[in-house]
């Protein structure tokens, strides 16, 4: 059976085993390698991410081969048992390259070259690596998932808590009209659980198997390709072969899905850490997510959405990288694939950790009611519009000349100092003469009121108490069925895992037929007779 693993390698007294070991599939035909170039170009550093997922394709591979009779069965029962000896801590050899190579010279060693060499029959480090990092990437998105989930539960929760606390609400940063702080959370909430979406929907593009691609061009074995697909857990597959090693639109659409998650986290934490300020006063971090200065001893600073807030921006970068690297490839293969593999795992890892640590830091977070009911109450500016709306609705005015006349009543207020009270400040005269309508106390006084303002808003959505507490209600029932879409992925991964662990236990106790057997049994008394005959001759 030959291979070109089997092929001698040049003996030379400067090289150890190790370093003609990694040779092994180029050393035939390029010679040496650089010992600096094998350094620059290899991927061990990230690789052990992979290894498992590297394991169990390699598992399901085999298993096709020996069902379409590519191979005996004894030799995949020899090759499963060495790929499920593999160890799942393995310490990856840099001089061999990837982890590809490395569970491949662990199987050879185990299994012997004979049948250790023939592990790659079929297949290609192209399609085995994009299957792998699919298998990696589709646990990555479960965990994201699972971490938006809690999170929309938080500020769900916390939203219900605060759905009658009034605080201003601002556009351009500048106080705008009275709020809630429900409203608000639910307004974070609802961006996340878009993400969410976002996260299912890639989840089913990233869930298509490549193996079976080849390098390029498939393979001159009937391989199964849905067979190897089924064992990984794989949805369907990715069915042109030049497209299936190439493609890295499932990972760039996964940073993409991170990206999002991470700019409207970064908004959020953009918010606490102005509410949580002293210009604000409007909440309260927790200890436990703030720090103190080395040198000002009464600084305390949310350090936790300062670094949410940079983390988003380096976010930004790796799916700009990961574009930056595909966006002139030609097809199919090329090793610049490996670099965006980087990207990916970055903004992969600081989305999780940050949904790993915002949930409790929120929970923690206590709200100043006192503090920003006085912002509302103090400030007249704030229901400027609602005044504009009472001349429309109460007095027929046009709502362009009802607007133009309440800005005029602002501007006149703020010319004599009156940068806050401009309705309470300004004489019942002057209110008059510049909205040409005469308001009685009572009217000002209810236009005024933060809720009777808040009451009248009664569209969906609105920051009416009693709504904001609806909507709290059935976005809590909506994340509850994501939860249960979650659970099913989950469990069909799970599944898959369990079923290709039974297969490949039953293939290895069933790795030689009882013919076999039998022959092999016939051989040795064969042996043993011829044996016994040539002692009796002697």
């Amino acid at each position: 059976m030959s291979s070109t693993l089997l092929i001698k390698l040049p003996t030379s007294p400067k090289r150890t085993r190790v370093k003609k070991e990694a040779d092994v599939i180029h050393v035939a035909r390029l010679g040496s390698f650089s010992k600096s170039a094998a350094k620059y170009t290899s991927s061990i550093d990230i690789d052990s991410r992979i290894l498992e997922a590297v394991i169990e394709v390699n598992m399901a591979h085999v298993l096709m081969l020996s069902k379409q009779k590519i191979i005996p069965k004894s030799s995949a029962g020899q090759l499963l048992a060495a790929l499920r000896k593999v160890p799942r801590d393995l310490k990856l050899d840099p001089f061999l390259e990837d982890v590809h190579m490395n569970v491949e010279d662990y199987v050879i060693s185990n299994a012997g070259k004979e049948i250790g060499g023939m592990l790659n029959l079929g297949k290609s480090r192209n399609d085995q690596v994009a299957t792998a990092i699919r298998i990696e990437l589709r646990r990555e998105l479960l965990l994201l998932a699972l971490g938006l989930i809690h999170l929309e539960q938080v500020l769900i929760a916390k939203a219900l808590e605060n759905a009658s606390v009034v605080m201003p609400g601002y556009t351009h940063l500048q106080r705008a009209q009275p709020v809630t702080v429900g409203h608000l959370l639910m307004a974070h909430e609802e961006a996340l659980e878009r993400d969410l979406e976002r996260v299912f929907q890639c989840y089913s593009r990233v869930n298509k198997s490549p193996m079976g691609a080849g390098a390029l061009a498939s393979s001159g074995f009937t391989l199964d390709r849905k067979t190897v697909g089924s064992h990984l857990g794989f949805d369907g597959l990715v069915e042109n072969s030049l497209d299936a090693v190439s493609t890295r639109d499932f990972a760039i659409e996964s940073i993409y899905v991170c990206t999002q998650i991470m700019s409207d986290v970064s908004q959020l934490a953009e918010e606490i850490m102005l509410w949580t300020s002293k210009e604000f006063s409007f909440a309260t971090i927790s200890d436990n997510f703030a720090a103190t200065s080395s040198m000002m001893p009464q600084k305390k600073n949310a350090i936790v959405p300062e670094i949410a807030r940079a983390r988003a921006s380096q976010l930004v970068g790796d799916l700009v990288g990961a574009l930056g690297v595909v966006k002139a490839l030609p097809l199919s293969y090329n090793l610049d694939l490996q670099e965006l593999t980087r990207n990916l795992w970055s903004a992969v890892d600081k989305t999780r950790d940050t949904l790993d640590l915002l949930p409790q830091m929120i929970q923690e977070l206590t709200f100043n009611r006192e503090t920003m009911m006085n912002a509302v109450q103090s400030d007249d500016t704030l229901f400027a519009t609602e005044l504009a709306d009472y001349l429309v609705s109460k007095y027929n005015v046009p709502f362009r000349e009802a607007h133009a006349r309440v800005g005029a009543l602002v501007r006149h207020a703020e010319s004599l100092g009156h940068l806050e009270k401009v309705f309470t400040q300004s004489s019942d005269k002057e209110i008059a003469s510049i909205l040409g309508i005469s308001l009685s106390k009572n009217e000002l006084s209810q236009i005024l009121s933060p809720k009777a303002t808040l009451s009248r808003r009664r569209s969906i959505g609105s920051p009416n108490p009693r709504l904001t507490k609806k909507s709290c209600n059935a976005h809590a029932l909506l994340v509850s069925k994501q939860k249960i879409k979650l659970d099913q992925l989950e469990k069909k991964v799970i599944l898959a895992k369990d079923t290709l662990k039974q297969q490949v236990d039953h293939e290895i106790g069933n790795a030689t037929k009882p013919s076999e057997k039998k022959t092999v049994a016939k051989i040795v008394q064969s042996e043993n007779r011829n044996k016994i005959a040539e002692e009796v001759k002697e």
